[in-house]
Protein backbone atom coordinates (compact mmCIF):
# COMPACT_ATOMS: atom_id res chain seq x y z
CA UNK A 1 0.00 0.00 0.00
CA UNK A 2 0.80 3.56 -0.50
CA UNK A 3 2.63 5.04 2.59
CA UNK A 4 0.34 8.21 3.42
CA UNK A 5 2.43 11.41 4.87
CA UNK A 6 1.13 13.47 8.07
CA UNK A 7 -1.12 10.45 9.30
CA UNK A 8 -3.13 11.43 11.73
CA UNK A 9 -1.77 9.39 14.84
CA UNK A 10 -4.30 7.20 15.79
CA UNK A 11 -3.44 3.40 14.81
CA UNK A 12 -7.64 2.81 13.66
CA UNK A 13 -8.43 5.53 12.23
CA UNK A 14 -4.87 5.81 10.01
CA UNK A 15 -5.47 1.64 9.13
CA UNK A 16 -8.91 2.98 8.12
CA UNK A 17 -7.61 5.96 5.87
CA UNK A 18 -4.86 4.06 4.52
CA UNK A 19 -6.93 1.19 3.14
CA UNK A 20 -9.66 3.45 1.79
CA UNK A 21 -7.40 5.77 -0.09
CA UNK A 22 -5.23 2.99 -1.46
CA UNK A 23 -9.00 1.16 -2.41
CA UNK A 24 -9.92 4.12 -4.28
CA UNK A 25 -6.49 4.57 -6.11
CA UNK A 26 -6.75 0.97 -7.33
CA UNK A 27 -9.85 1.15 -8.43
CA UNK A 28 -9.00 4.24 -11.13
CA UNK A 29 -5.98 2.24 -12.06
CA UNK A 30 -7.99 -1.04 -12.42
CA UNK A 31 -10.78 1.37 -14.67
CA UNK A 32 -7.31 2.43 -17.02
CA UNK A 33 -6.19 -0.99 -17.49
CA UNK A 34 -9.66 -1.89 -18.19
CA UNK A 35 -10.76 0.59 -20.68
CA UNK A 36 -7.26 0.04 -22.45
CA UNK A 37 -7.71 -3.82 -22.19
CA UNK A 38 -11.68 -3.58 -23.47
CA UNK A 39 -10.35 -0.97 -26.29
CA UNK A 40 -7.79 -3.04 -27.48
CA UNK A 41 -10.72 -5.97 -27.72
CA UNK A 42 -13.13 -3.71 -29.63
CA UNK A 43 -10.34 -3.10 -32.08
CA UNK A 44 -9.63 -7.34 -32.55
CA UNK A 45 -13.44 -7.93 -33.26
CA UNK A 46 -13.12 -9.59 -29.93
CA UNK A 47 -15.37 -7.45 -28.11
CA UNK A 48 -19.31 -9.35 -27.20
CA UNK A 49 -22.04 -9.20 -25.00
CA UNK A 50 -20.54 -11.73 -22.97
CA UNK A 51 -17.68 -9.44 -22.03
CA UNK A 52 -20.00 -7.26 -19.70
CA UNK A 53 -20.79 -9.83 -17.47
CA UNK A 54 -16.58 -10.42 -16.51
CA UNK A 55 -14.94 -9.74 -13.69
CA UNK A 56 -11.30 -7.20 -14.17
CA UNK A 57 -9.50 -10.69 -13.36
CA UNK A 58 -11.54 -12.36 -16.18
CA UNK A 59 -11.02 -10.08 -18.94
CA UNK A 60 -7.16 -8.91 -17.85
CA UNK A 61 -4.12 -10.79 -18.09
CA UNK A 62 -1.51 -8.88 -16.16
CA UNK A 63 1.72 -10.70 -17.29
CA UNK A 64 0.43 -10.48 -21.09
CA UNK A 65 0.04 -6.57 -20.48
CA UNK A 66 3.66 -5.67 -19.09
CA UNK A 67 4.86 -7.20 -22.40
CA UNK A 68 2.35 -5.24 -25.01
CA UNK A 69 4.36 -2.06 -26.91
CA UNK A 70 0.64 -0.73 -27.39
CA UNK A 71 -0.13 -0.67 -23.43
CA UNK A 72 3.36 0.62 -22.72
CA UNK A 73 2.67 3.59 -25.66
CA UNK A 74 -0.98 4.24 -23.89
CA UNK A 75 0.78 4.34 -20.63
CA UNK A 76 3.73 6.21 -21.35
CA UNK A 77 1.99 8.92 -23.30
CA UNK A 78 -0.56 9.85 -20.60
CA UNK A 79 0.84 8.86 -17.51
CA UNK A 80 4.83 9.01 -17.28
CA UNK A 81 7.44 11.67 -18.39
CA UNK A 82 8.11 12.37 -21.77
CA UNK A 83 11.43 11.42 -22.06
CA UNK A 84 11.19 7.94 -19.68
CA UNK A 85 12.29 5.00 -21.93
CA UNK A 86 9.55 2.87 -23.99
CA UNK A 87 10.38 -0.08 -23.10
CA UNK A 88 10.21 0.84 -18.89
CA UNK A 89 6.96 2.06 -19.34
CA UNK A 90 4.71 -0.79 -18.18
CA UNK A 91 7.23 -1.73 -15.14
CA UNK A 92 7.08 1.28 -13.96
CA UNK A 93 3.34 1.23 -14.53
CA UNK A 94 2.61 -1.71 -13.31
CA UNK A 95 5.01 -1.08 -10.30
CA UNK A 96 2.49 1.18 -9.30
CA UNK A 97 -0.17 -1.42 -9.40
CA UNK A 98 1.67 -3.58 -7.32
CA UNK A 99 2.66 -1.31 -4.72
CA UNK A 100 -0.94 -0.32 -4.02
CA UNK A 101 -1.92 -4.03 -4.01
CA UNK A 102 0.80 -4.64 -1.59
CA UNK A 103 -0.09 -5.62 2.27
CA UNK A 104 3.23 -3.47 3.91
CA UNK A 105 3.13 0.42 2.89
CA UNK A 106 5.76 1.88 0.95
CA UNK A 107 6.99 5.20 -0.27
CA UNK A 108 7.69 4.88 -3.82
CA UNK A 109 10.18 6.05 -5.72
CA UNK A 110 10.16 9.13 -7.69
CA UNK A 111 8.91 7.86 -11.23
CA UNK A 112 6.34 6.21 -9.82
CA UNK A 113 4.85 9.15 -8.30
CA UNK A 114 5.05 11.12 -11.16
CA UNK A 115 2.60 8.19 -12.32
CA UNK A 116 0.58 8.13 -9.72
CA UNK A 117 0.17 11.80 -9.76
CA UNK A 118 -0.70 11.88 -13.07
CA UNK A 119 -3.31 9.35 -12.71
CA UNK A 120 -5.04 11.37 -9.89
CA UNK A 121 -4.35 14.23 -11.86
CA UNK A 122 -6.09 13.03 -15.07
CA UNK A 123 -8.87 11.49 -13.27
CA UNK A 124 -9.85 14.80 -11.64
CA UNK A 125 -9.29 16.36 -15.72
CA UNK A 126 -11.79 14.08 -16.29
CA UNK A 127 -14.36 14.33 -13.96
CA UNK A 128 -14.45 18.24 -14.93
CA UNK A 129 -14.57 17.72 -18.86
CA UNK A 130 -17.74 15.53 -18.38
CA UNK A 131 -19.39 17.78 -16.20
CA UNK A 132 -18.28 20.53 -18.38
CA UNK A 133 -20.30 18.67 -21.40
CA UNK A 134 -23.45 18.12 -19.04
CA UNK A 135 -23.41 21.88 -18.50
CA UNK A 136 -23.33 22.90 -22.06
CA UNK A 137 -26.31 20.06 -22.92
CA UNK A 138 -24.22 17.58 -25.04
CA UNK A 139 -25.67 14.94 -23.16
CA UNK A 140 -29.63 15.89 -23.78
CA UNK A 141 -29.60 15.18 -27.71
CA UNK A 142 -28.00 11.78 -26.52
CA UNK A 143 -31.03 11.13 -24.13
CA UNK A 144 -33.56 12.08 -26.54
CA UNK A 145 -31.79 9.72 -29.44
CA UNK A 146 -32.08 6.94 -27.44
CA UNK A 147 -35.40 7.53 -26.28
CA UNK A 148 -36.90 8.18 -30.01
CA UNK A 149 -35.17 4.49 -30.93
CA UNK A 150 -37.73 2.71 -28.29
CA UNK A 151 -41.27 2.21 -28.97
CA UNK A 152 -44.50 4.71 -27.43
CA UNK A 153 -44.52 2.40 -24.33
CA UNK A 154 -40.96 3.63 -23.07
CA UNK A 155 -42.05 6.87 -21.58
CA UNK A 156 -43.61 4.25 -18.86
CA UNK A 157 -40.61 2.40 -18.18
CA UNK A 158 -37.90 4.99 -18.82
CA UNK A 159 -37.29 5.18 -15.05
CA UNK A 160 -36.85 1.87 -14.82
CA UNK A 161 -34.54 1.62 -17.97
CA UNK A 162 -32.18 4.52 -16.46
CA UNK A 163 -32.67 3.21 -12.90
CA UNK A 164 -34.51 5.06 -10.04
CA UNK A 165 -31.54 7.62 -9.50
CA UNK A 166 -30.88 9.04 -12.75
CA UNK A 167 -30.50 12.32 -13.15
CA UNK A 168 -29.60 13.77 -16.86
CA UNK A 169 -28.15 17.01 -14.82
CA UNK A 170 -26.49 15.47 -12.08
CA UNK A 171 -22.90 16.65 -12.23
CA UNK A 172 -19.99 13.85 -11.31
CA UNK A 173 -18.26 14.16 -7.87
CA UNK A 174 -14.42 13.45 -7.15
CA UNK A 175 -15.88 12.82 -3.64
CA UNK A 176 -16.49 9.71 -1.93
CA UNK A 177 -17.50 9.19 1.52
CA UNK A 178 -15.72 7.12 3.66
CA UNK A 179 -18.78 4.24 4.49
CA UNK A 180 -19.85 4.30 8.43
CA UNK A 181 -18.75 3.22 11.30
CA UNK A 182 -15.81 4.05 9.90
CA UNK A 183 -16.03 7.87 9.07
CA UNK A 184 -17.01 8.79 12.84
CA UNK A 185 -13.64 6.78 13.91
CA UNK A 186 -11.83 8.86 11.88
CA UNK A 187 -13.84 11.75 12.49
CA UNK A 188 -13.13 11.37 16.34
CA UNK A 189 -9.53 10.62 15.62
CA UNK A 190 -9.32 14.06 13.69
CA UNK A 191 -10.97 15.77 16.81
CA UNK A 192 -8.68 14.70 19.36
CA UNK A 193 -5.67 15.41 16.94
CA UNK A 194 -6.67 18.97 16.73
CA UNK A 195 -8.08 19.52 20.31
CA UNK A 196 -4.98 21.46 21.60
CA UNK A 197 -5.69 23.87 18.32
CA UNK A 198 -9.17 24.47 18.31
CA UNK A 199 -11.96 24.32 20.17
CA UNK A 200 -15.89 24.70 19.74
CA UNK A 201 -17.10 24.92 16.08
CA UNK A 202 -13.69 25.59 14.93
CA UNK A 203 -12.42 22.47 16.20
CA UNK A 204 -15.39 20.91 14.58
CA UNK A 205 -14.79 22.41 11.23
CA UNK A 206 -11.57 21.45 10.78
CA UNK A 207 -11.96 17.73 11.99
CA UNK A 208 -14.46 17.79 9.01
CA UNK A 209 -12.19 19.54 6.59
CA UNK A 210 -9.68 16.72 7.33
CA UNK A 211 -11.90 13.64 6.99
CA UNK A 212 -13.12 15.32 3.71
CA UNK A 213 -9.82 15.84 2.40
CA UNK A 214 -9.41 12.12 2.29
CA UNK A 215 -12.96 11.78 0.73
CA UNK A 216 -11.68 14.15 -2.17
CA UNK A 217 -9.84 13.44 -4.91
CA UNK A 218 -8.75 16.65 -5.61
CA UNK A 219 -7.53 16.71 -2.00
CA UNK A 220 -4.96 13.55 -3.06
CA UNK A 221 -2.87 15.82 -5.20
CA UNK A 222 -1.66 16.95 -1.70
CA UNK A 223 -2.03 14.41 1.26
CA UNK A 224 -0.51 11.04 -1.12
CA UNK A 225 2.94 12.77 -1.51
CA UNK A 226 5.70 13.96 1.15
CA UNK A 227 6.27 17.05 -1.77
CA UNK A 228 5.65 17.29 -5.36
CA UNK A 229 9.53 16.69 -6.64
CA UNK A 230 8.50 14.14 -9.30
CA UNK A 231 7.38 16.95 -11.26
CA UNK A 232 11.12 17.71 -11.82
CA UNK A 233 10.61 14.76 -14.06
CA UNK A 234 8.87 17.23 -16.84
CA UNK A 235 11.89 19.35 -17.43
CA UNK A 236 15.04 16.46 -16.67
CA UNK A 237 15.48 12.37 -16.30
CA UNK A 238 16.01 10.68 -13.04
CA UNK A 239 19.93 10.99 -13.55
CA UNK A 240 20.06 14.54 -14.36
CA UNK A 241 18.20 15.26 -11.41
CA UNK A 242 20.43 12.87 -9.37
CA UNK A 243 23.41 14.92 -10.94
CA UNK A 244 22.10 18.45 -10.14
CA UNK A 245 23.32 20.37 -6.75
CA UNK A 246 19.88 21.23 -5.47
CA UNK A 247 19.84 17.50 -5.56
CA UNK A 248 22.10 17.28 -2.60
CA UNK A 249 20.44 19.74 -0.74
CA UNK A 250 17.20 18.49 -1.50
CA UNK A 251 17.82 14.40 -1.97
CA UNK A 252 15.52 14.19 -4.80
CA UNK A 253 16.42 11.47 -6.15
CA UNK A 254 17.18 8.92 -3.43
CA UNK A 255 20.21 6.30 -4.31
CA UNK A 256 17.97 2.68 -4.91
CA UNK A 257 19.57 0.21 -2.38
CA UNK A 258 21.05 -2.47 -4.84
CA UNK A 259 19.83 -5.98 -4.51
CA UNK A 260 22.81 -8.66 -5.53
CA UNK A 261 22.17 -12.54 -5.64
CA UNK A 262 24.05 -14.99 -6.53
CA UNK A 263 23.03 -18.27 -8.13
CA UNK A 264 25.46 -21.41 -9.25
CA UNK A 265 27.11 -21.17 -13.24
CA UNK A 266 29.08 -24.47 -14.74
CA UNK A 267 31.85 -23.06 -16.77
CA UNK A 268 32.73 -24.90 -20.77
CA UNK A 269 35.14 -26.84 -18.53
CA UNK A 270 32.66 -27.88 -15.99
CA UNK A 271 33.89 -25.72 -13.21
CA UNK A 272 30.94 -24.84 -10.66
CA UNK A 273 31.32 -21.07 -9.56
CA UNK A 274 28.78 -18.70 -8.25
CA UNK A 275 27.69 -15.79 -10.49
CA UNK A 276 26.55 -12.39 -8.68
CA UNK A 277 24.15 -10.02 -10.41
CA UNK A 278 21.93 -7.13 -9.88
CA UNK A 279 18.21 -7.23 -9.98
CA UNK A 280 16.26 -4.21 -10.67
CA UNK A 281 13.01 -4.72 -8.32
CA UNK A 282 11.28 -2.92 -6.13
CA UNK A 283 10.34 -4.43 -2.34
CA UNK A 284 6.68 -3.94 -3.13
CA UNK A 285 7.52 -6.77 -5.79
CA UNK A 286 9.52 -9.10 -3.29
CA UNK A 287 6.14 -9.31 -1.51
CA UNK A 288 3.74 -9.97 -4.35
CA UNK A 289 6.19 -12.54 -5.26
CA UNK A 290 6.00 -14.03 -1.65
CA UNK A 291 9.24 -13.36 -0.88
CA UNK A 292 10.75 -11.31 1.91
Amino acid sequence: MLQLPNPIGDEKADKIITEFVNYRLLEIMEDIILDEVVWGMAQRGELDQSASTKSFDELVDLKELMLDDEFAAAVSMSYLPENYPLEKANKKFFGLYKLLRAKKEYVPDLTTEYVLYSIIESKIGEVDMINQDIDDGLFDDLENDMIDGFDEDFDDDEDDFFGDDFDDDEELTTVERIPEPDRSVVKKAALESYKGDFEGEELEETAEYLVNCYEDLRAYLDICFWDTDCLFLDDYTEEQLAQLDLNEQLGIVAEKEKKIIEFPFQNKDGKQTRIKAELDIDPWDLEDEGLH
